[in-house]
């Protein structure tokens, strides 16, 4: 029987004179549940039965036929060989990049198998995988399995940084933790004001620190011995179901109704990105390269940003400045938008960010390489208070800081 390869490529959404924010890589009818890079051109993608593979970013995307027939849940690239993919009632590895699929176990309700929603290898022998009631371990790629037991709570995302430490989060408020390589799992209930939280996902940017995250994110700084509260994401009726961060300032975060927030100061404030395509289903899974790149996929949507996705900068003329200018944003008082004018006199890396009263970044708007010209960056800030708000431009060897004034 021949394979189907099927190619897809790019969709470019752009506004005409502005650049692209955000890039719609792929549109399918189909969710995607989790994507996952080995570095910055190869990724795997996976949604339903379906896997999906790039080696270019994403600008082409290949699907890999599998046996599954239910859903793949989550999907861990161990190197460029090895991938394993977990779902409900599937279990599946490939050794040559997926080009070919084996099947460790396949089936559906009914037969004994396991629900499972969350995977992660720390080499291509020994992994955990985790669902609904159920915990397993395999030491040699997939052969046997170590089952743990039944646990409390729904587990649905699971990170490892070696062979005993590990956390798990879970719905209902639940995160676990494990000192052992899974033998035994702690349990941390976090609960504030009397509410409980679903942790879909977790999110580690180091060996102690790390990120989960529902109505309201909870970060360690210690490989889960505690949680600390750092901020709440406005979803309002929507539930956060993913949460990703770059590094320990910079973070995304996506909703059930197709809502993106991102953070630039840890969690503490969250800015609503905004794109016409977004508002359409589930956030389901992020995976952030660096602070800029960035990949998110939902309900048959792969959406790609290498600018952080923040705001629309137009490039308003490419006379060369005589220097560098910051301009005063217009209009101003403003609700809830607003427009900064700046010059680059030199090809520049350059950076403008927006802080509140009290020296708190509430936005990175810009940061990135630009050529000589004039630029106008739009700025919305819908769910903050009134009051005054401080935009810096640094660039070369200048800086400058103006204020403007939100007004509800």
């Amino acid at each position: 029987m021949k394979k189907i390869i099927l190619i897809f490529t790019v969709i470019l959404l752009s506004s005409q004179g502005a650049e692209a924010q955000w890039i719609q890589q792929l549109t399918l009818g189909h969710p995607i549940r989790d994507i996952e890079f080995l570095n910055r051109n190869t990724g795997w993608a996976c949604g339903d039965n379906f896997i999906y593979k790039t080696t270019n970013g994403g600008i082409n995307w290949i699907n890999q036929p599998n046996s599954s027939t239910s859903f793949i849940q989550q999907i861990h690239p161990v190197n460029d060989s090895v991938v394993y993919a977990a779902g409900w009632w599937n279990f599946l590895k490939t050794t040559d990049g997926g080009n070919n699929w084996i099947s460790i176990f396949s089936g559906g309700p009914g037969m004994g198998l396991p629900t499972l929603d969350g995977i992660f290898f720390i080499d291509e022998n020994t992994g955990w995988m985790c669902g609904q009631v159920t915990i397993m371990k395999t030491t040699d790629g997939g052969n046997s399995f170590i089952d743990s037991g039944r646990i409390e709570g729904l587990p649905m995302d699971i990170y490892f940084k070696n062979e005993n430490e590990g956390i798990m989060s879970s719905q209902f408020g639940f995160v676990f933790r494990t000192i052992n390589g899974g033998k035994d799992w702690i349990t941390e209930r976090i609960i504030k004001s009397g509410s409980q939280y679903n942790f879909l996902k977790v999110s580690f940017v180091n060996d102690s620190v790390g990120y989960v995250g529902g109505e309201i994110v909870f970060k360690t700084t210690n490989f889960g011995v505690t949680w600390d509260s750092v901020g709440a994401v406005p979803f309002g009726v929507e539930e956060a179901y993913c949460i990703e961060f770059a590094d320990e300032n910079t973070g995304y975060c996506g909703g059930t109704a197709g809502t993106l927030f991102k953070t630039t100061d840890g969690g503490g404030t969250w800015v609503q990105m905004q794109g016409s395509f977004f508002n359409n289903g589930y956030f389901r899974s992020i995976y952030a390269y660096s602070d800029l790149i960035v990949w998110a996929v939902g309900n048959g949507k792969f959406l790609f940003t290498e600018t952080g996705g923040l705001v629309n900068i137009e490039h308003l003329s490419a006379k060369i400045p005589g220097d560098f200018v910051l301009y005063q944003n217009y209009p101003n008082p403003f609700n809830p938008k607003t427009k900064i004018k700046f010059d680059v006199k030199n090809i520049s890396h350059v950076n403008l960010e927006v802080f509140d009263m009290l020296g708190r970044k509430v936005s990175t708007l810009i940061n990135e390489r630009l050529q000589t010209g004039t630029y106008e960056a739009e700025f919305e800030i819908p769910d903050q208070n009134s009051g005054v708000y401080f935009y810096k431009l640094s660039a070369e060897n200048f800086s400058k800081t103006m204020k403007m004034i939100l007004l509800k």
